[in-house]
């Protein structure tokens, strides 16, 4: 990770050797190199960075204020601010976010779901495939 790293300061490191089973909350930012097989939770209102580094995997969802992802994820996230694909990612799962950034070379394979400022985050898949219905019935 380049610029966006230069900018965060990682309370905790989880190194490449290291594995983690189990649903981890963090109150401050995170970096992973290393292998967590369960969710990555940051409190509503922290202003939480989760960076997964380019040997980070994450086997479950991760839901904090900014998720940087330069390894792979298969899971969900849930980015309150902002998400980032570094070119190296590969997400298997949906990504809900506020602000979206993907450099070339950034693997997917799910849905990419925007916050709506108006009316809140969308929750789900069904409300997200609703409010696409909806826009695409008033063009």
């Amino acid at each position: 990770m380049n610029s966006s790293d230069s900018l965060e300061s990682f309370d905790t490191l989880i190194g490449a050797a290291t594995k983690i089973e189990g649903r981890m909350v963090v109150n401050k930012s995170i970096r992973l190199d290393g292998t967590i097989d369960g969710s990555i939770e940051s409190p509503a209102g922290t202003q939480v960075t989760v960076a997964i580094g380019k040997t980070g995997l994450v086997h479950g969802d991760v839901r904090a204020h900014r998720v940087l992802v330069n390894g792979q994820v298969d899971g969900n996230i849930y980015a309150r601010e902002k998400c980032e694909l570094h070119e190296t990612s590969k997400v298997k799962g949906d990504i809900h976010y506020g602000l979206l950034g993907i450099e070339h070379g950034a693997e997917i394979l799910g849905l990419m779901v925007k916050k709506i400022e108006a009316t809140g985050a969308v929750e789900s898949v069904t409300e997200a495939k609703n409010l696409i219905q909806k826009i695409n019935k008033s063009s």
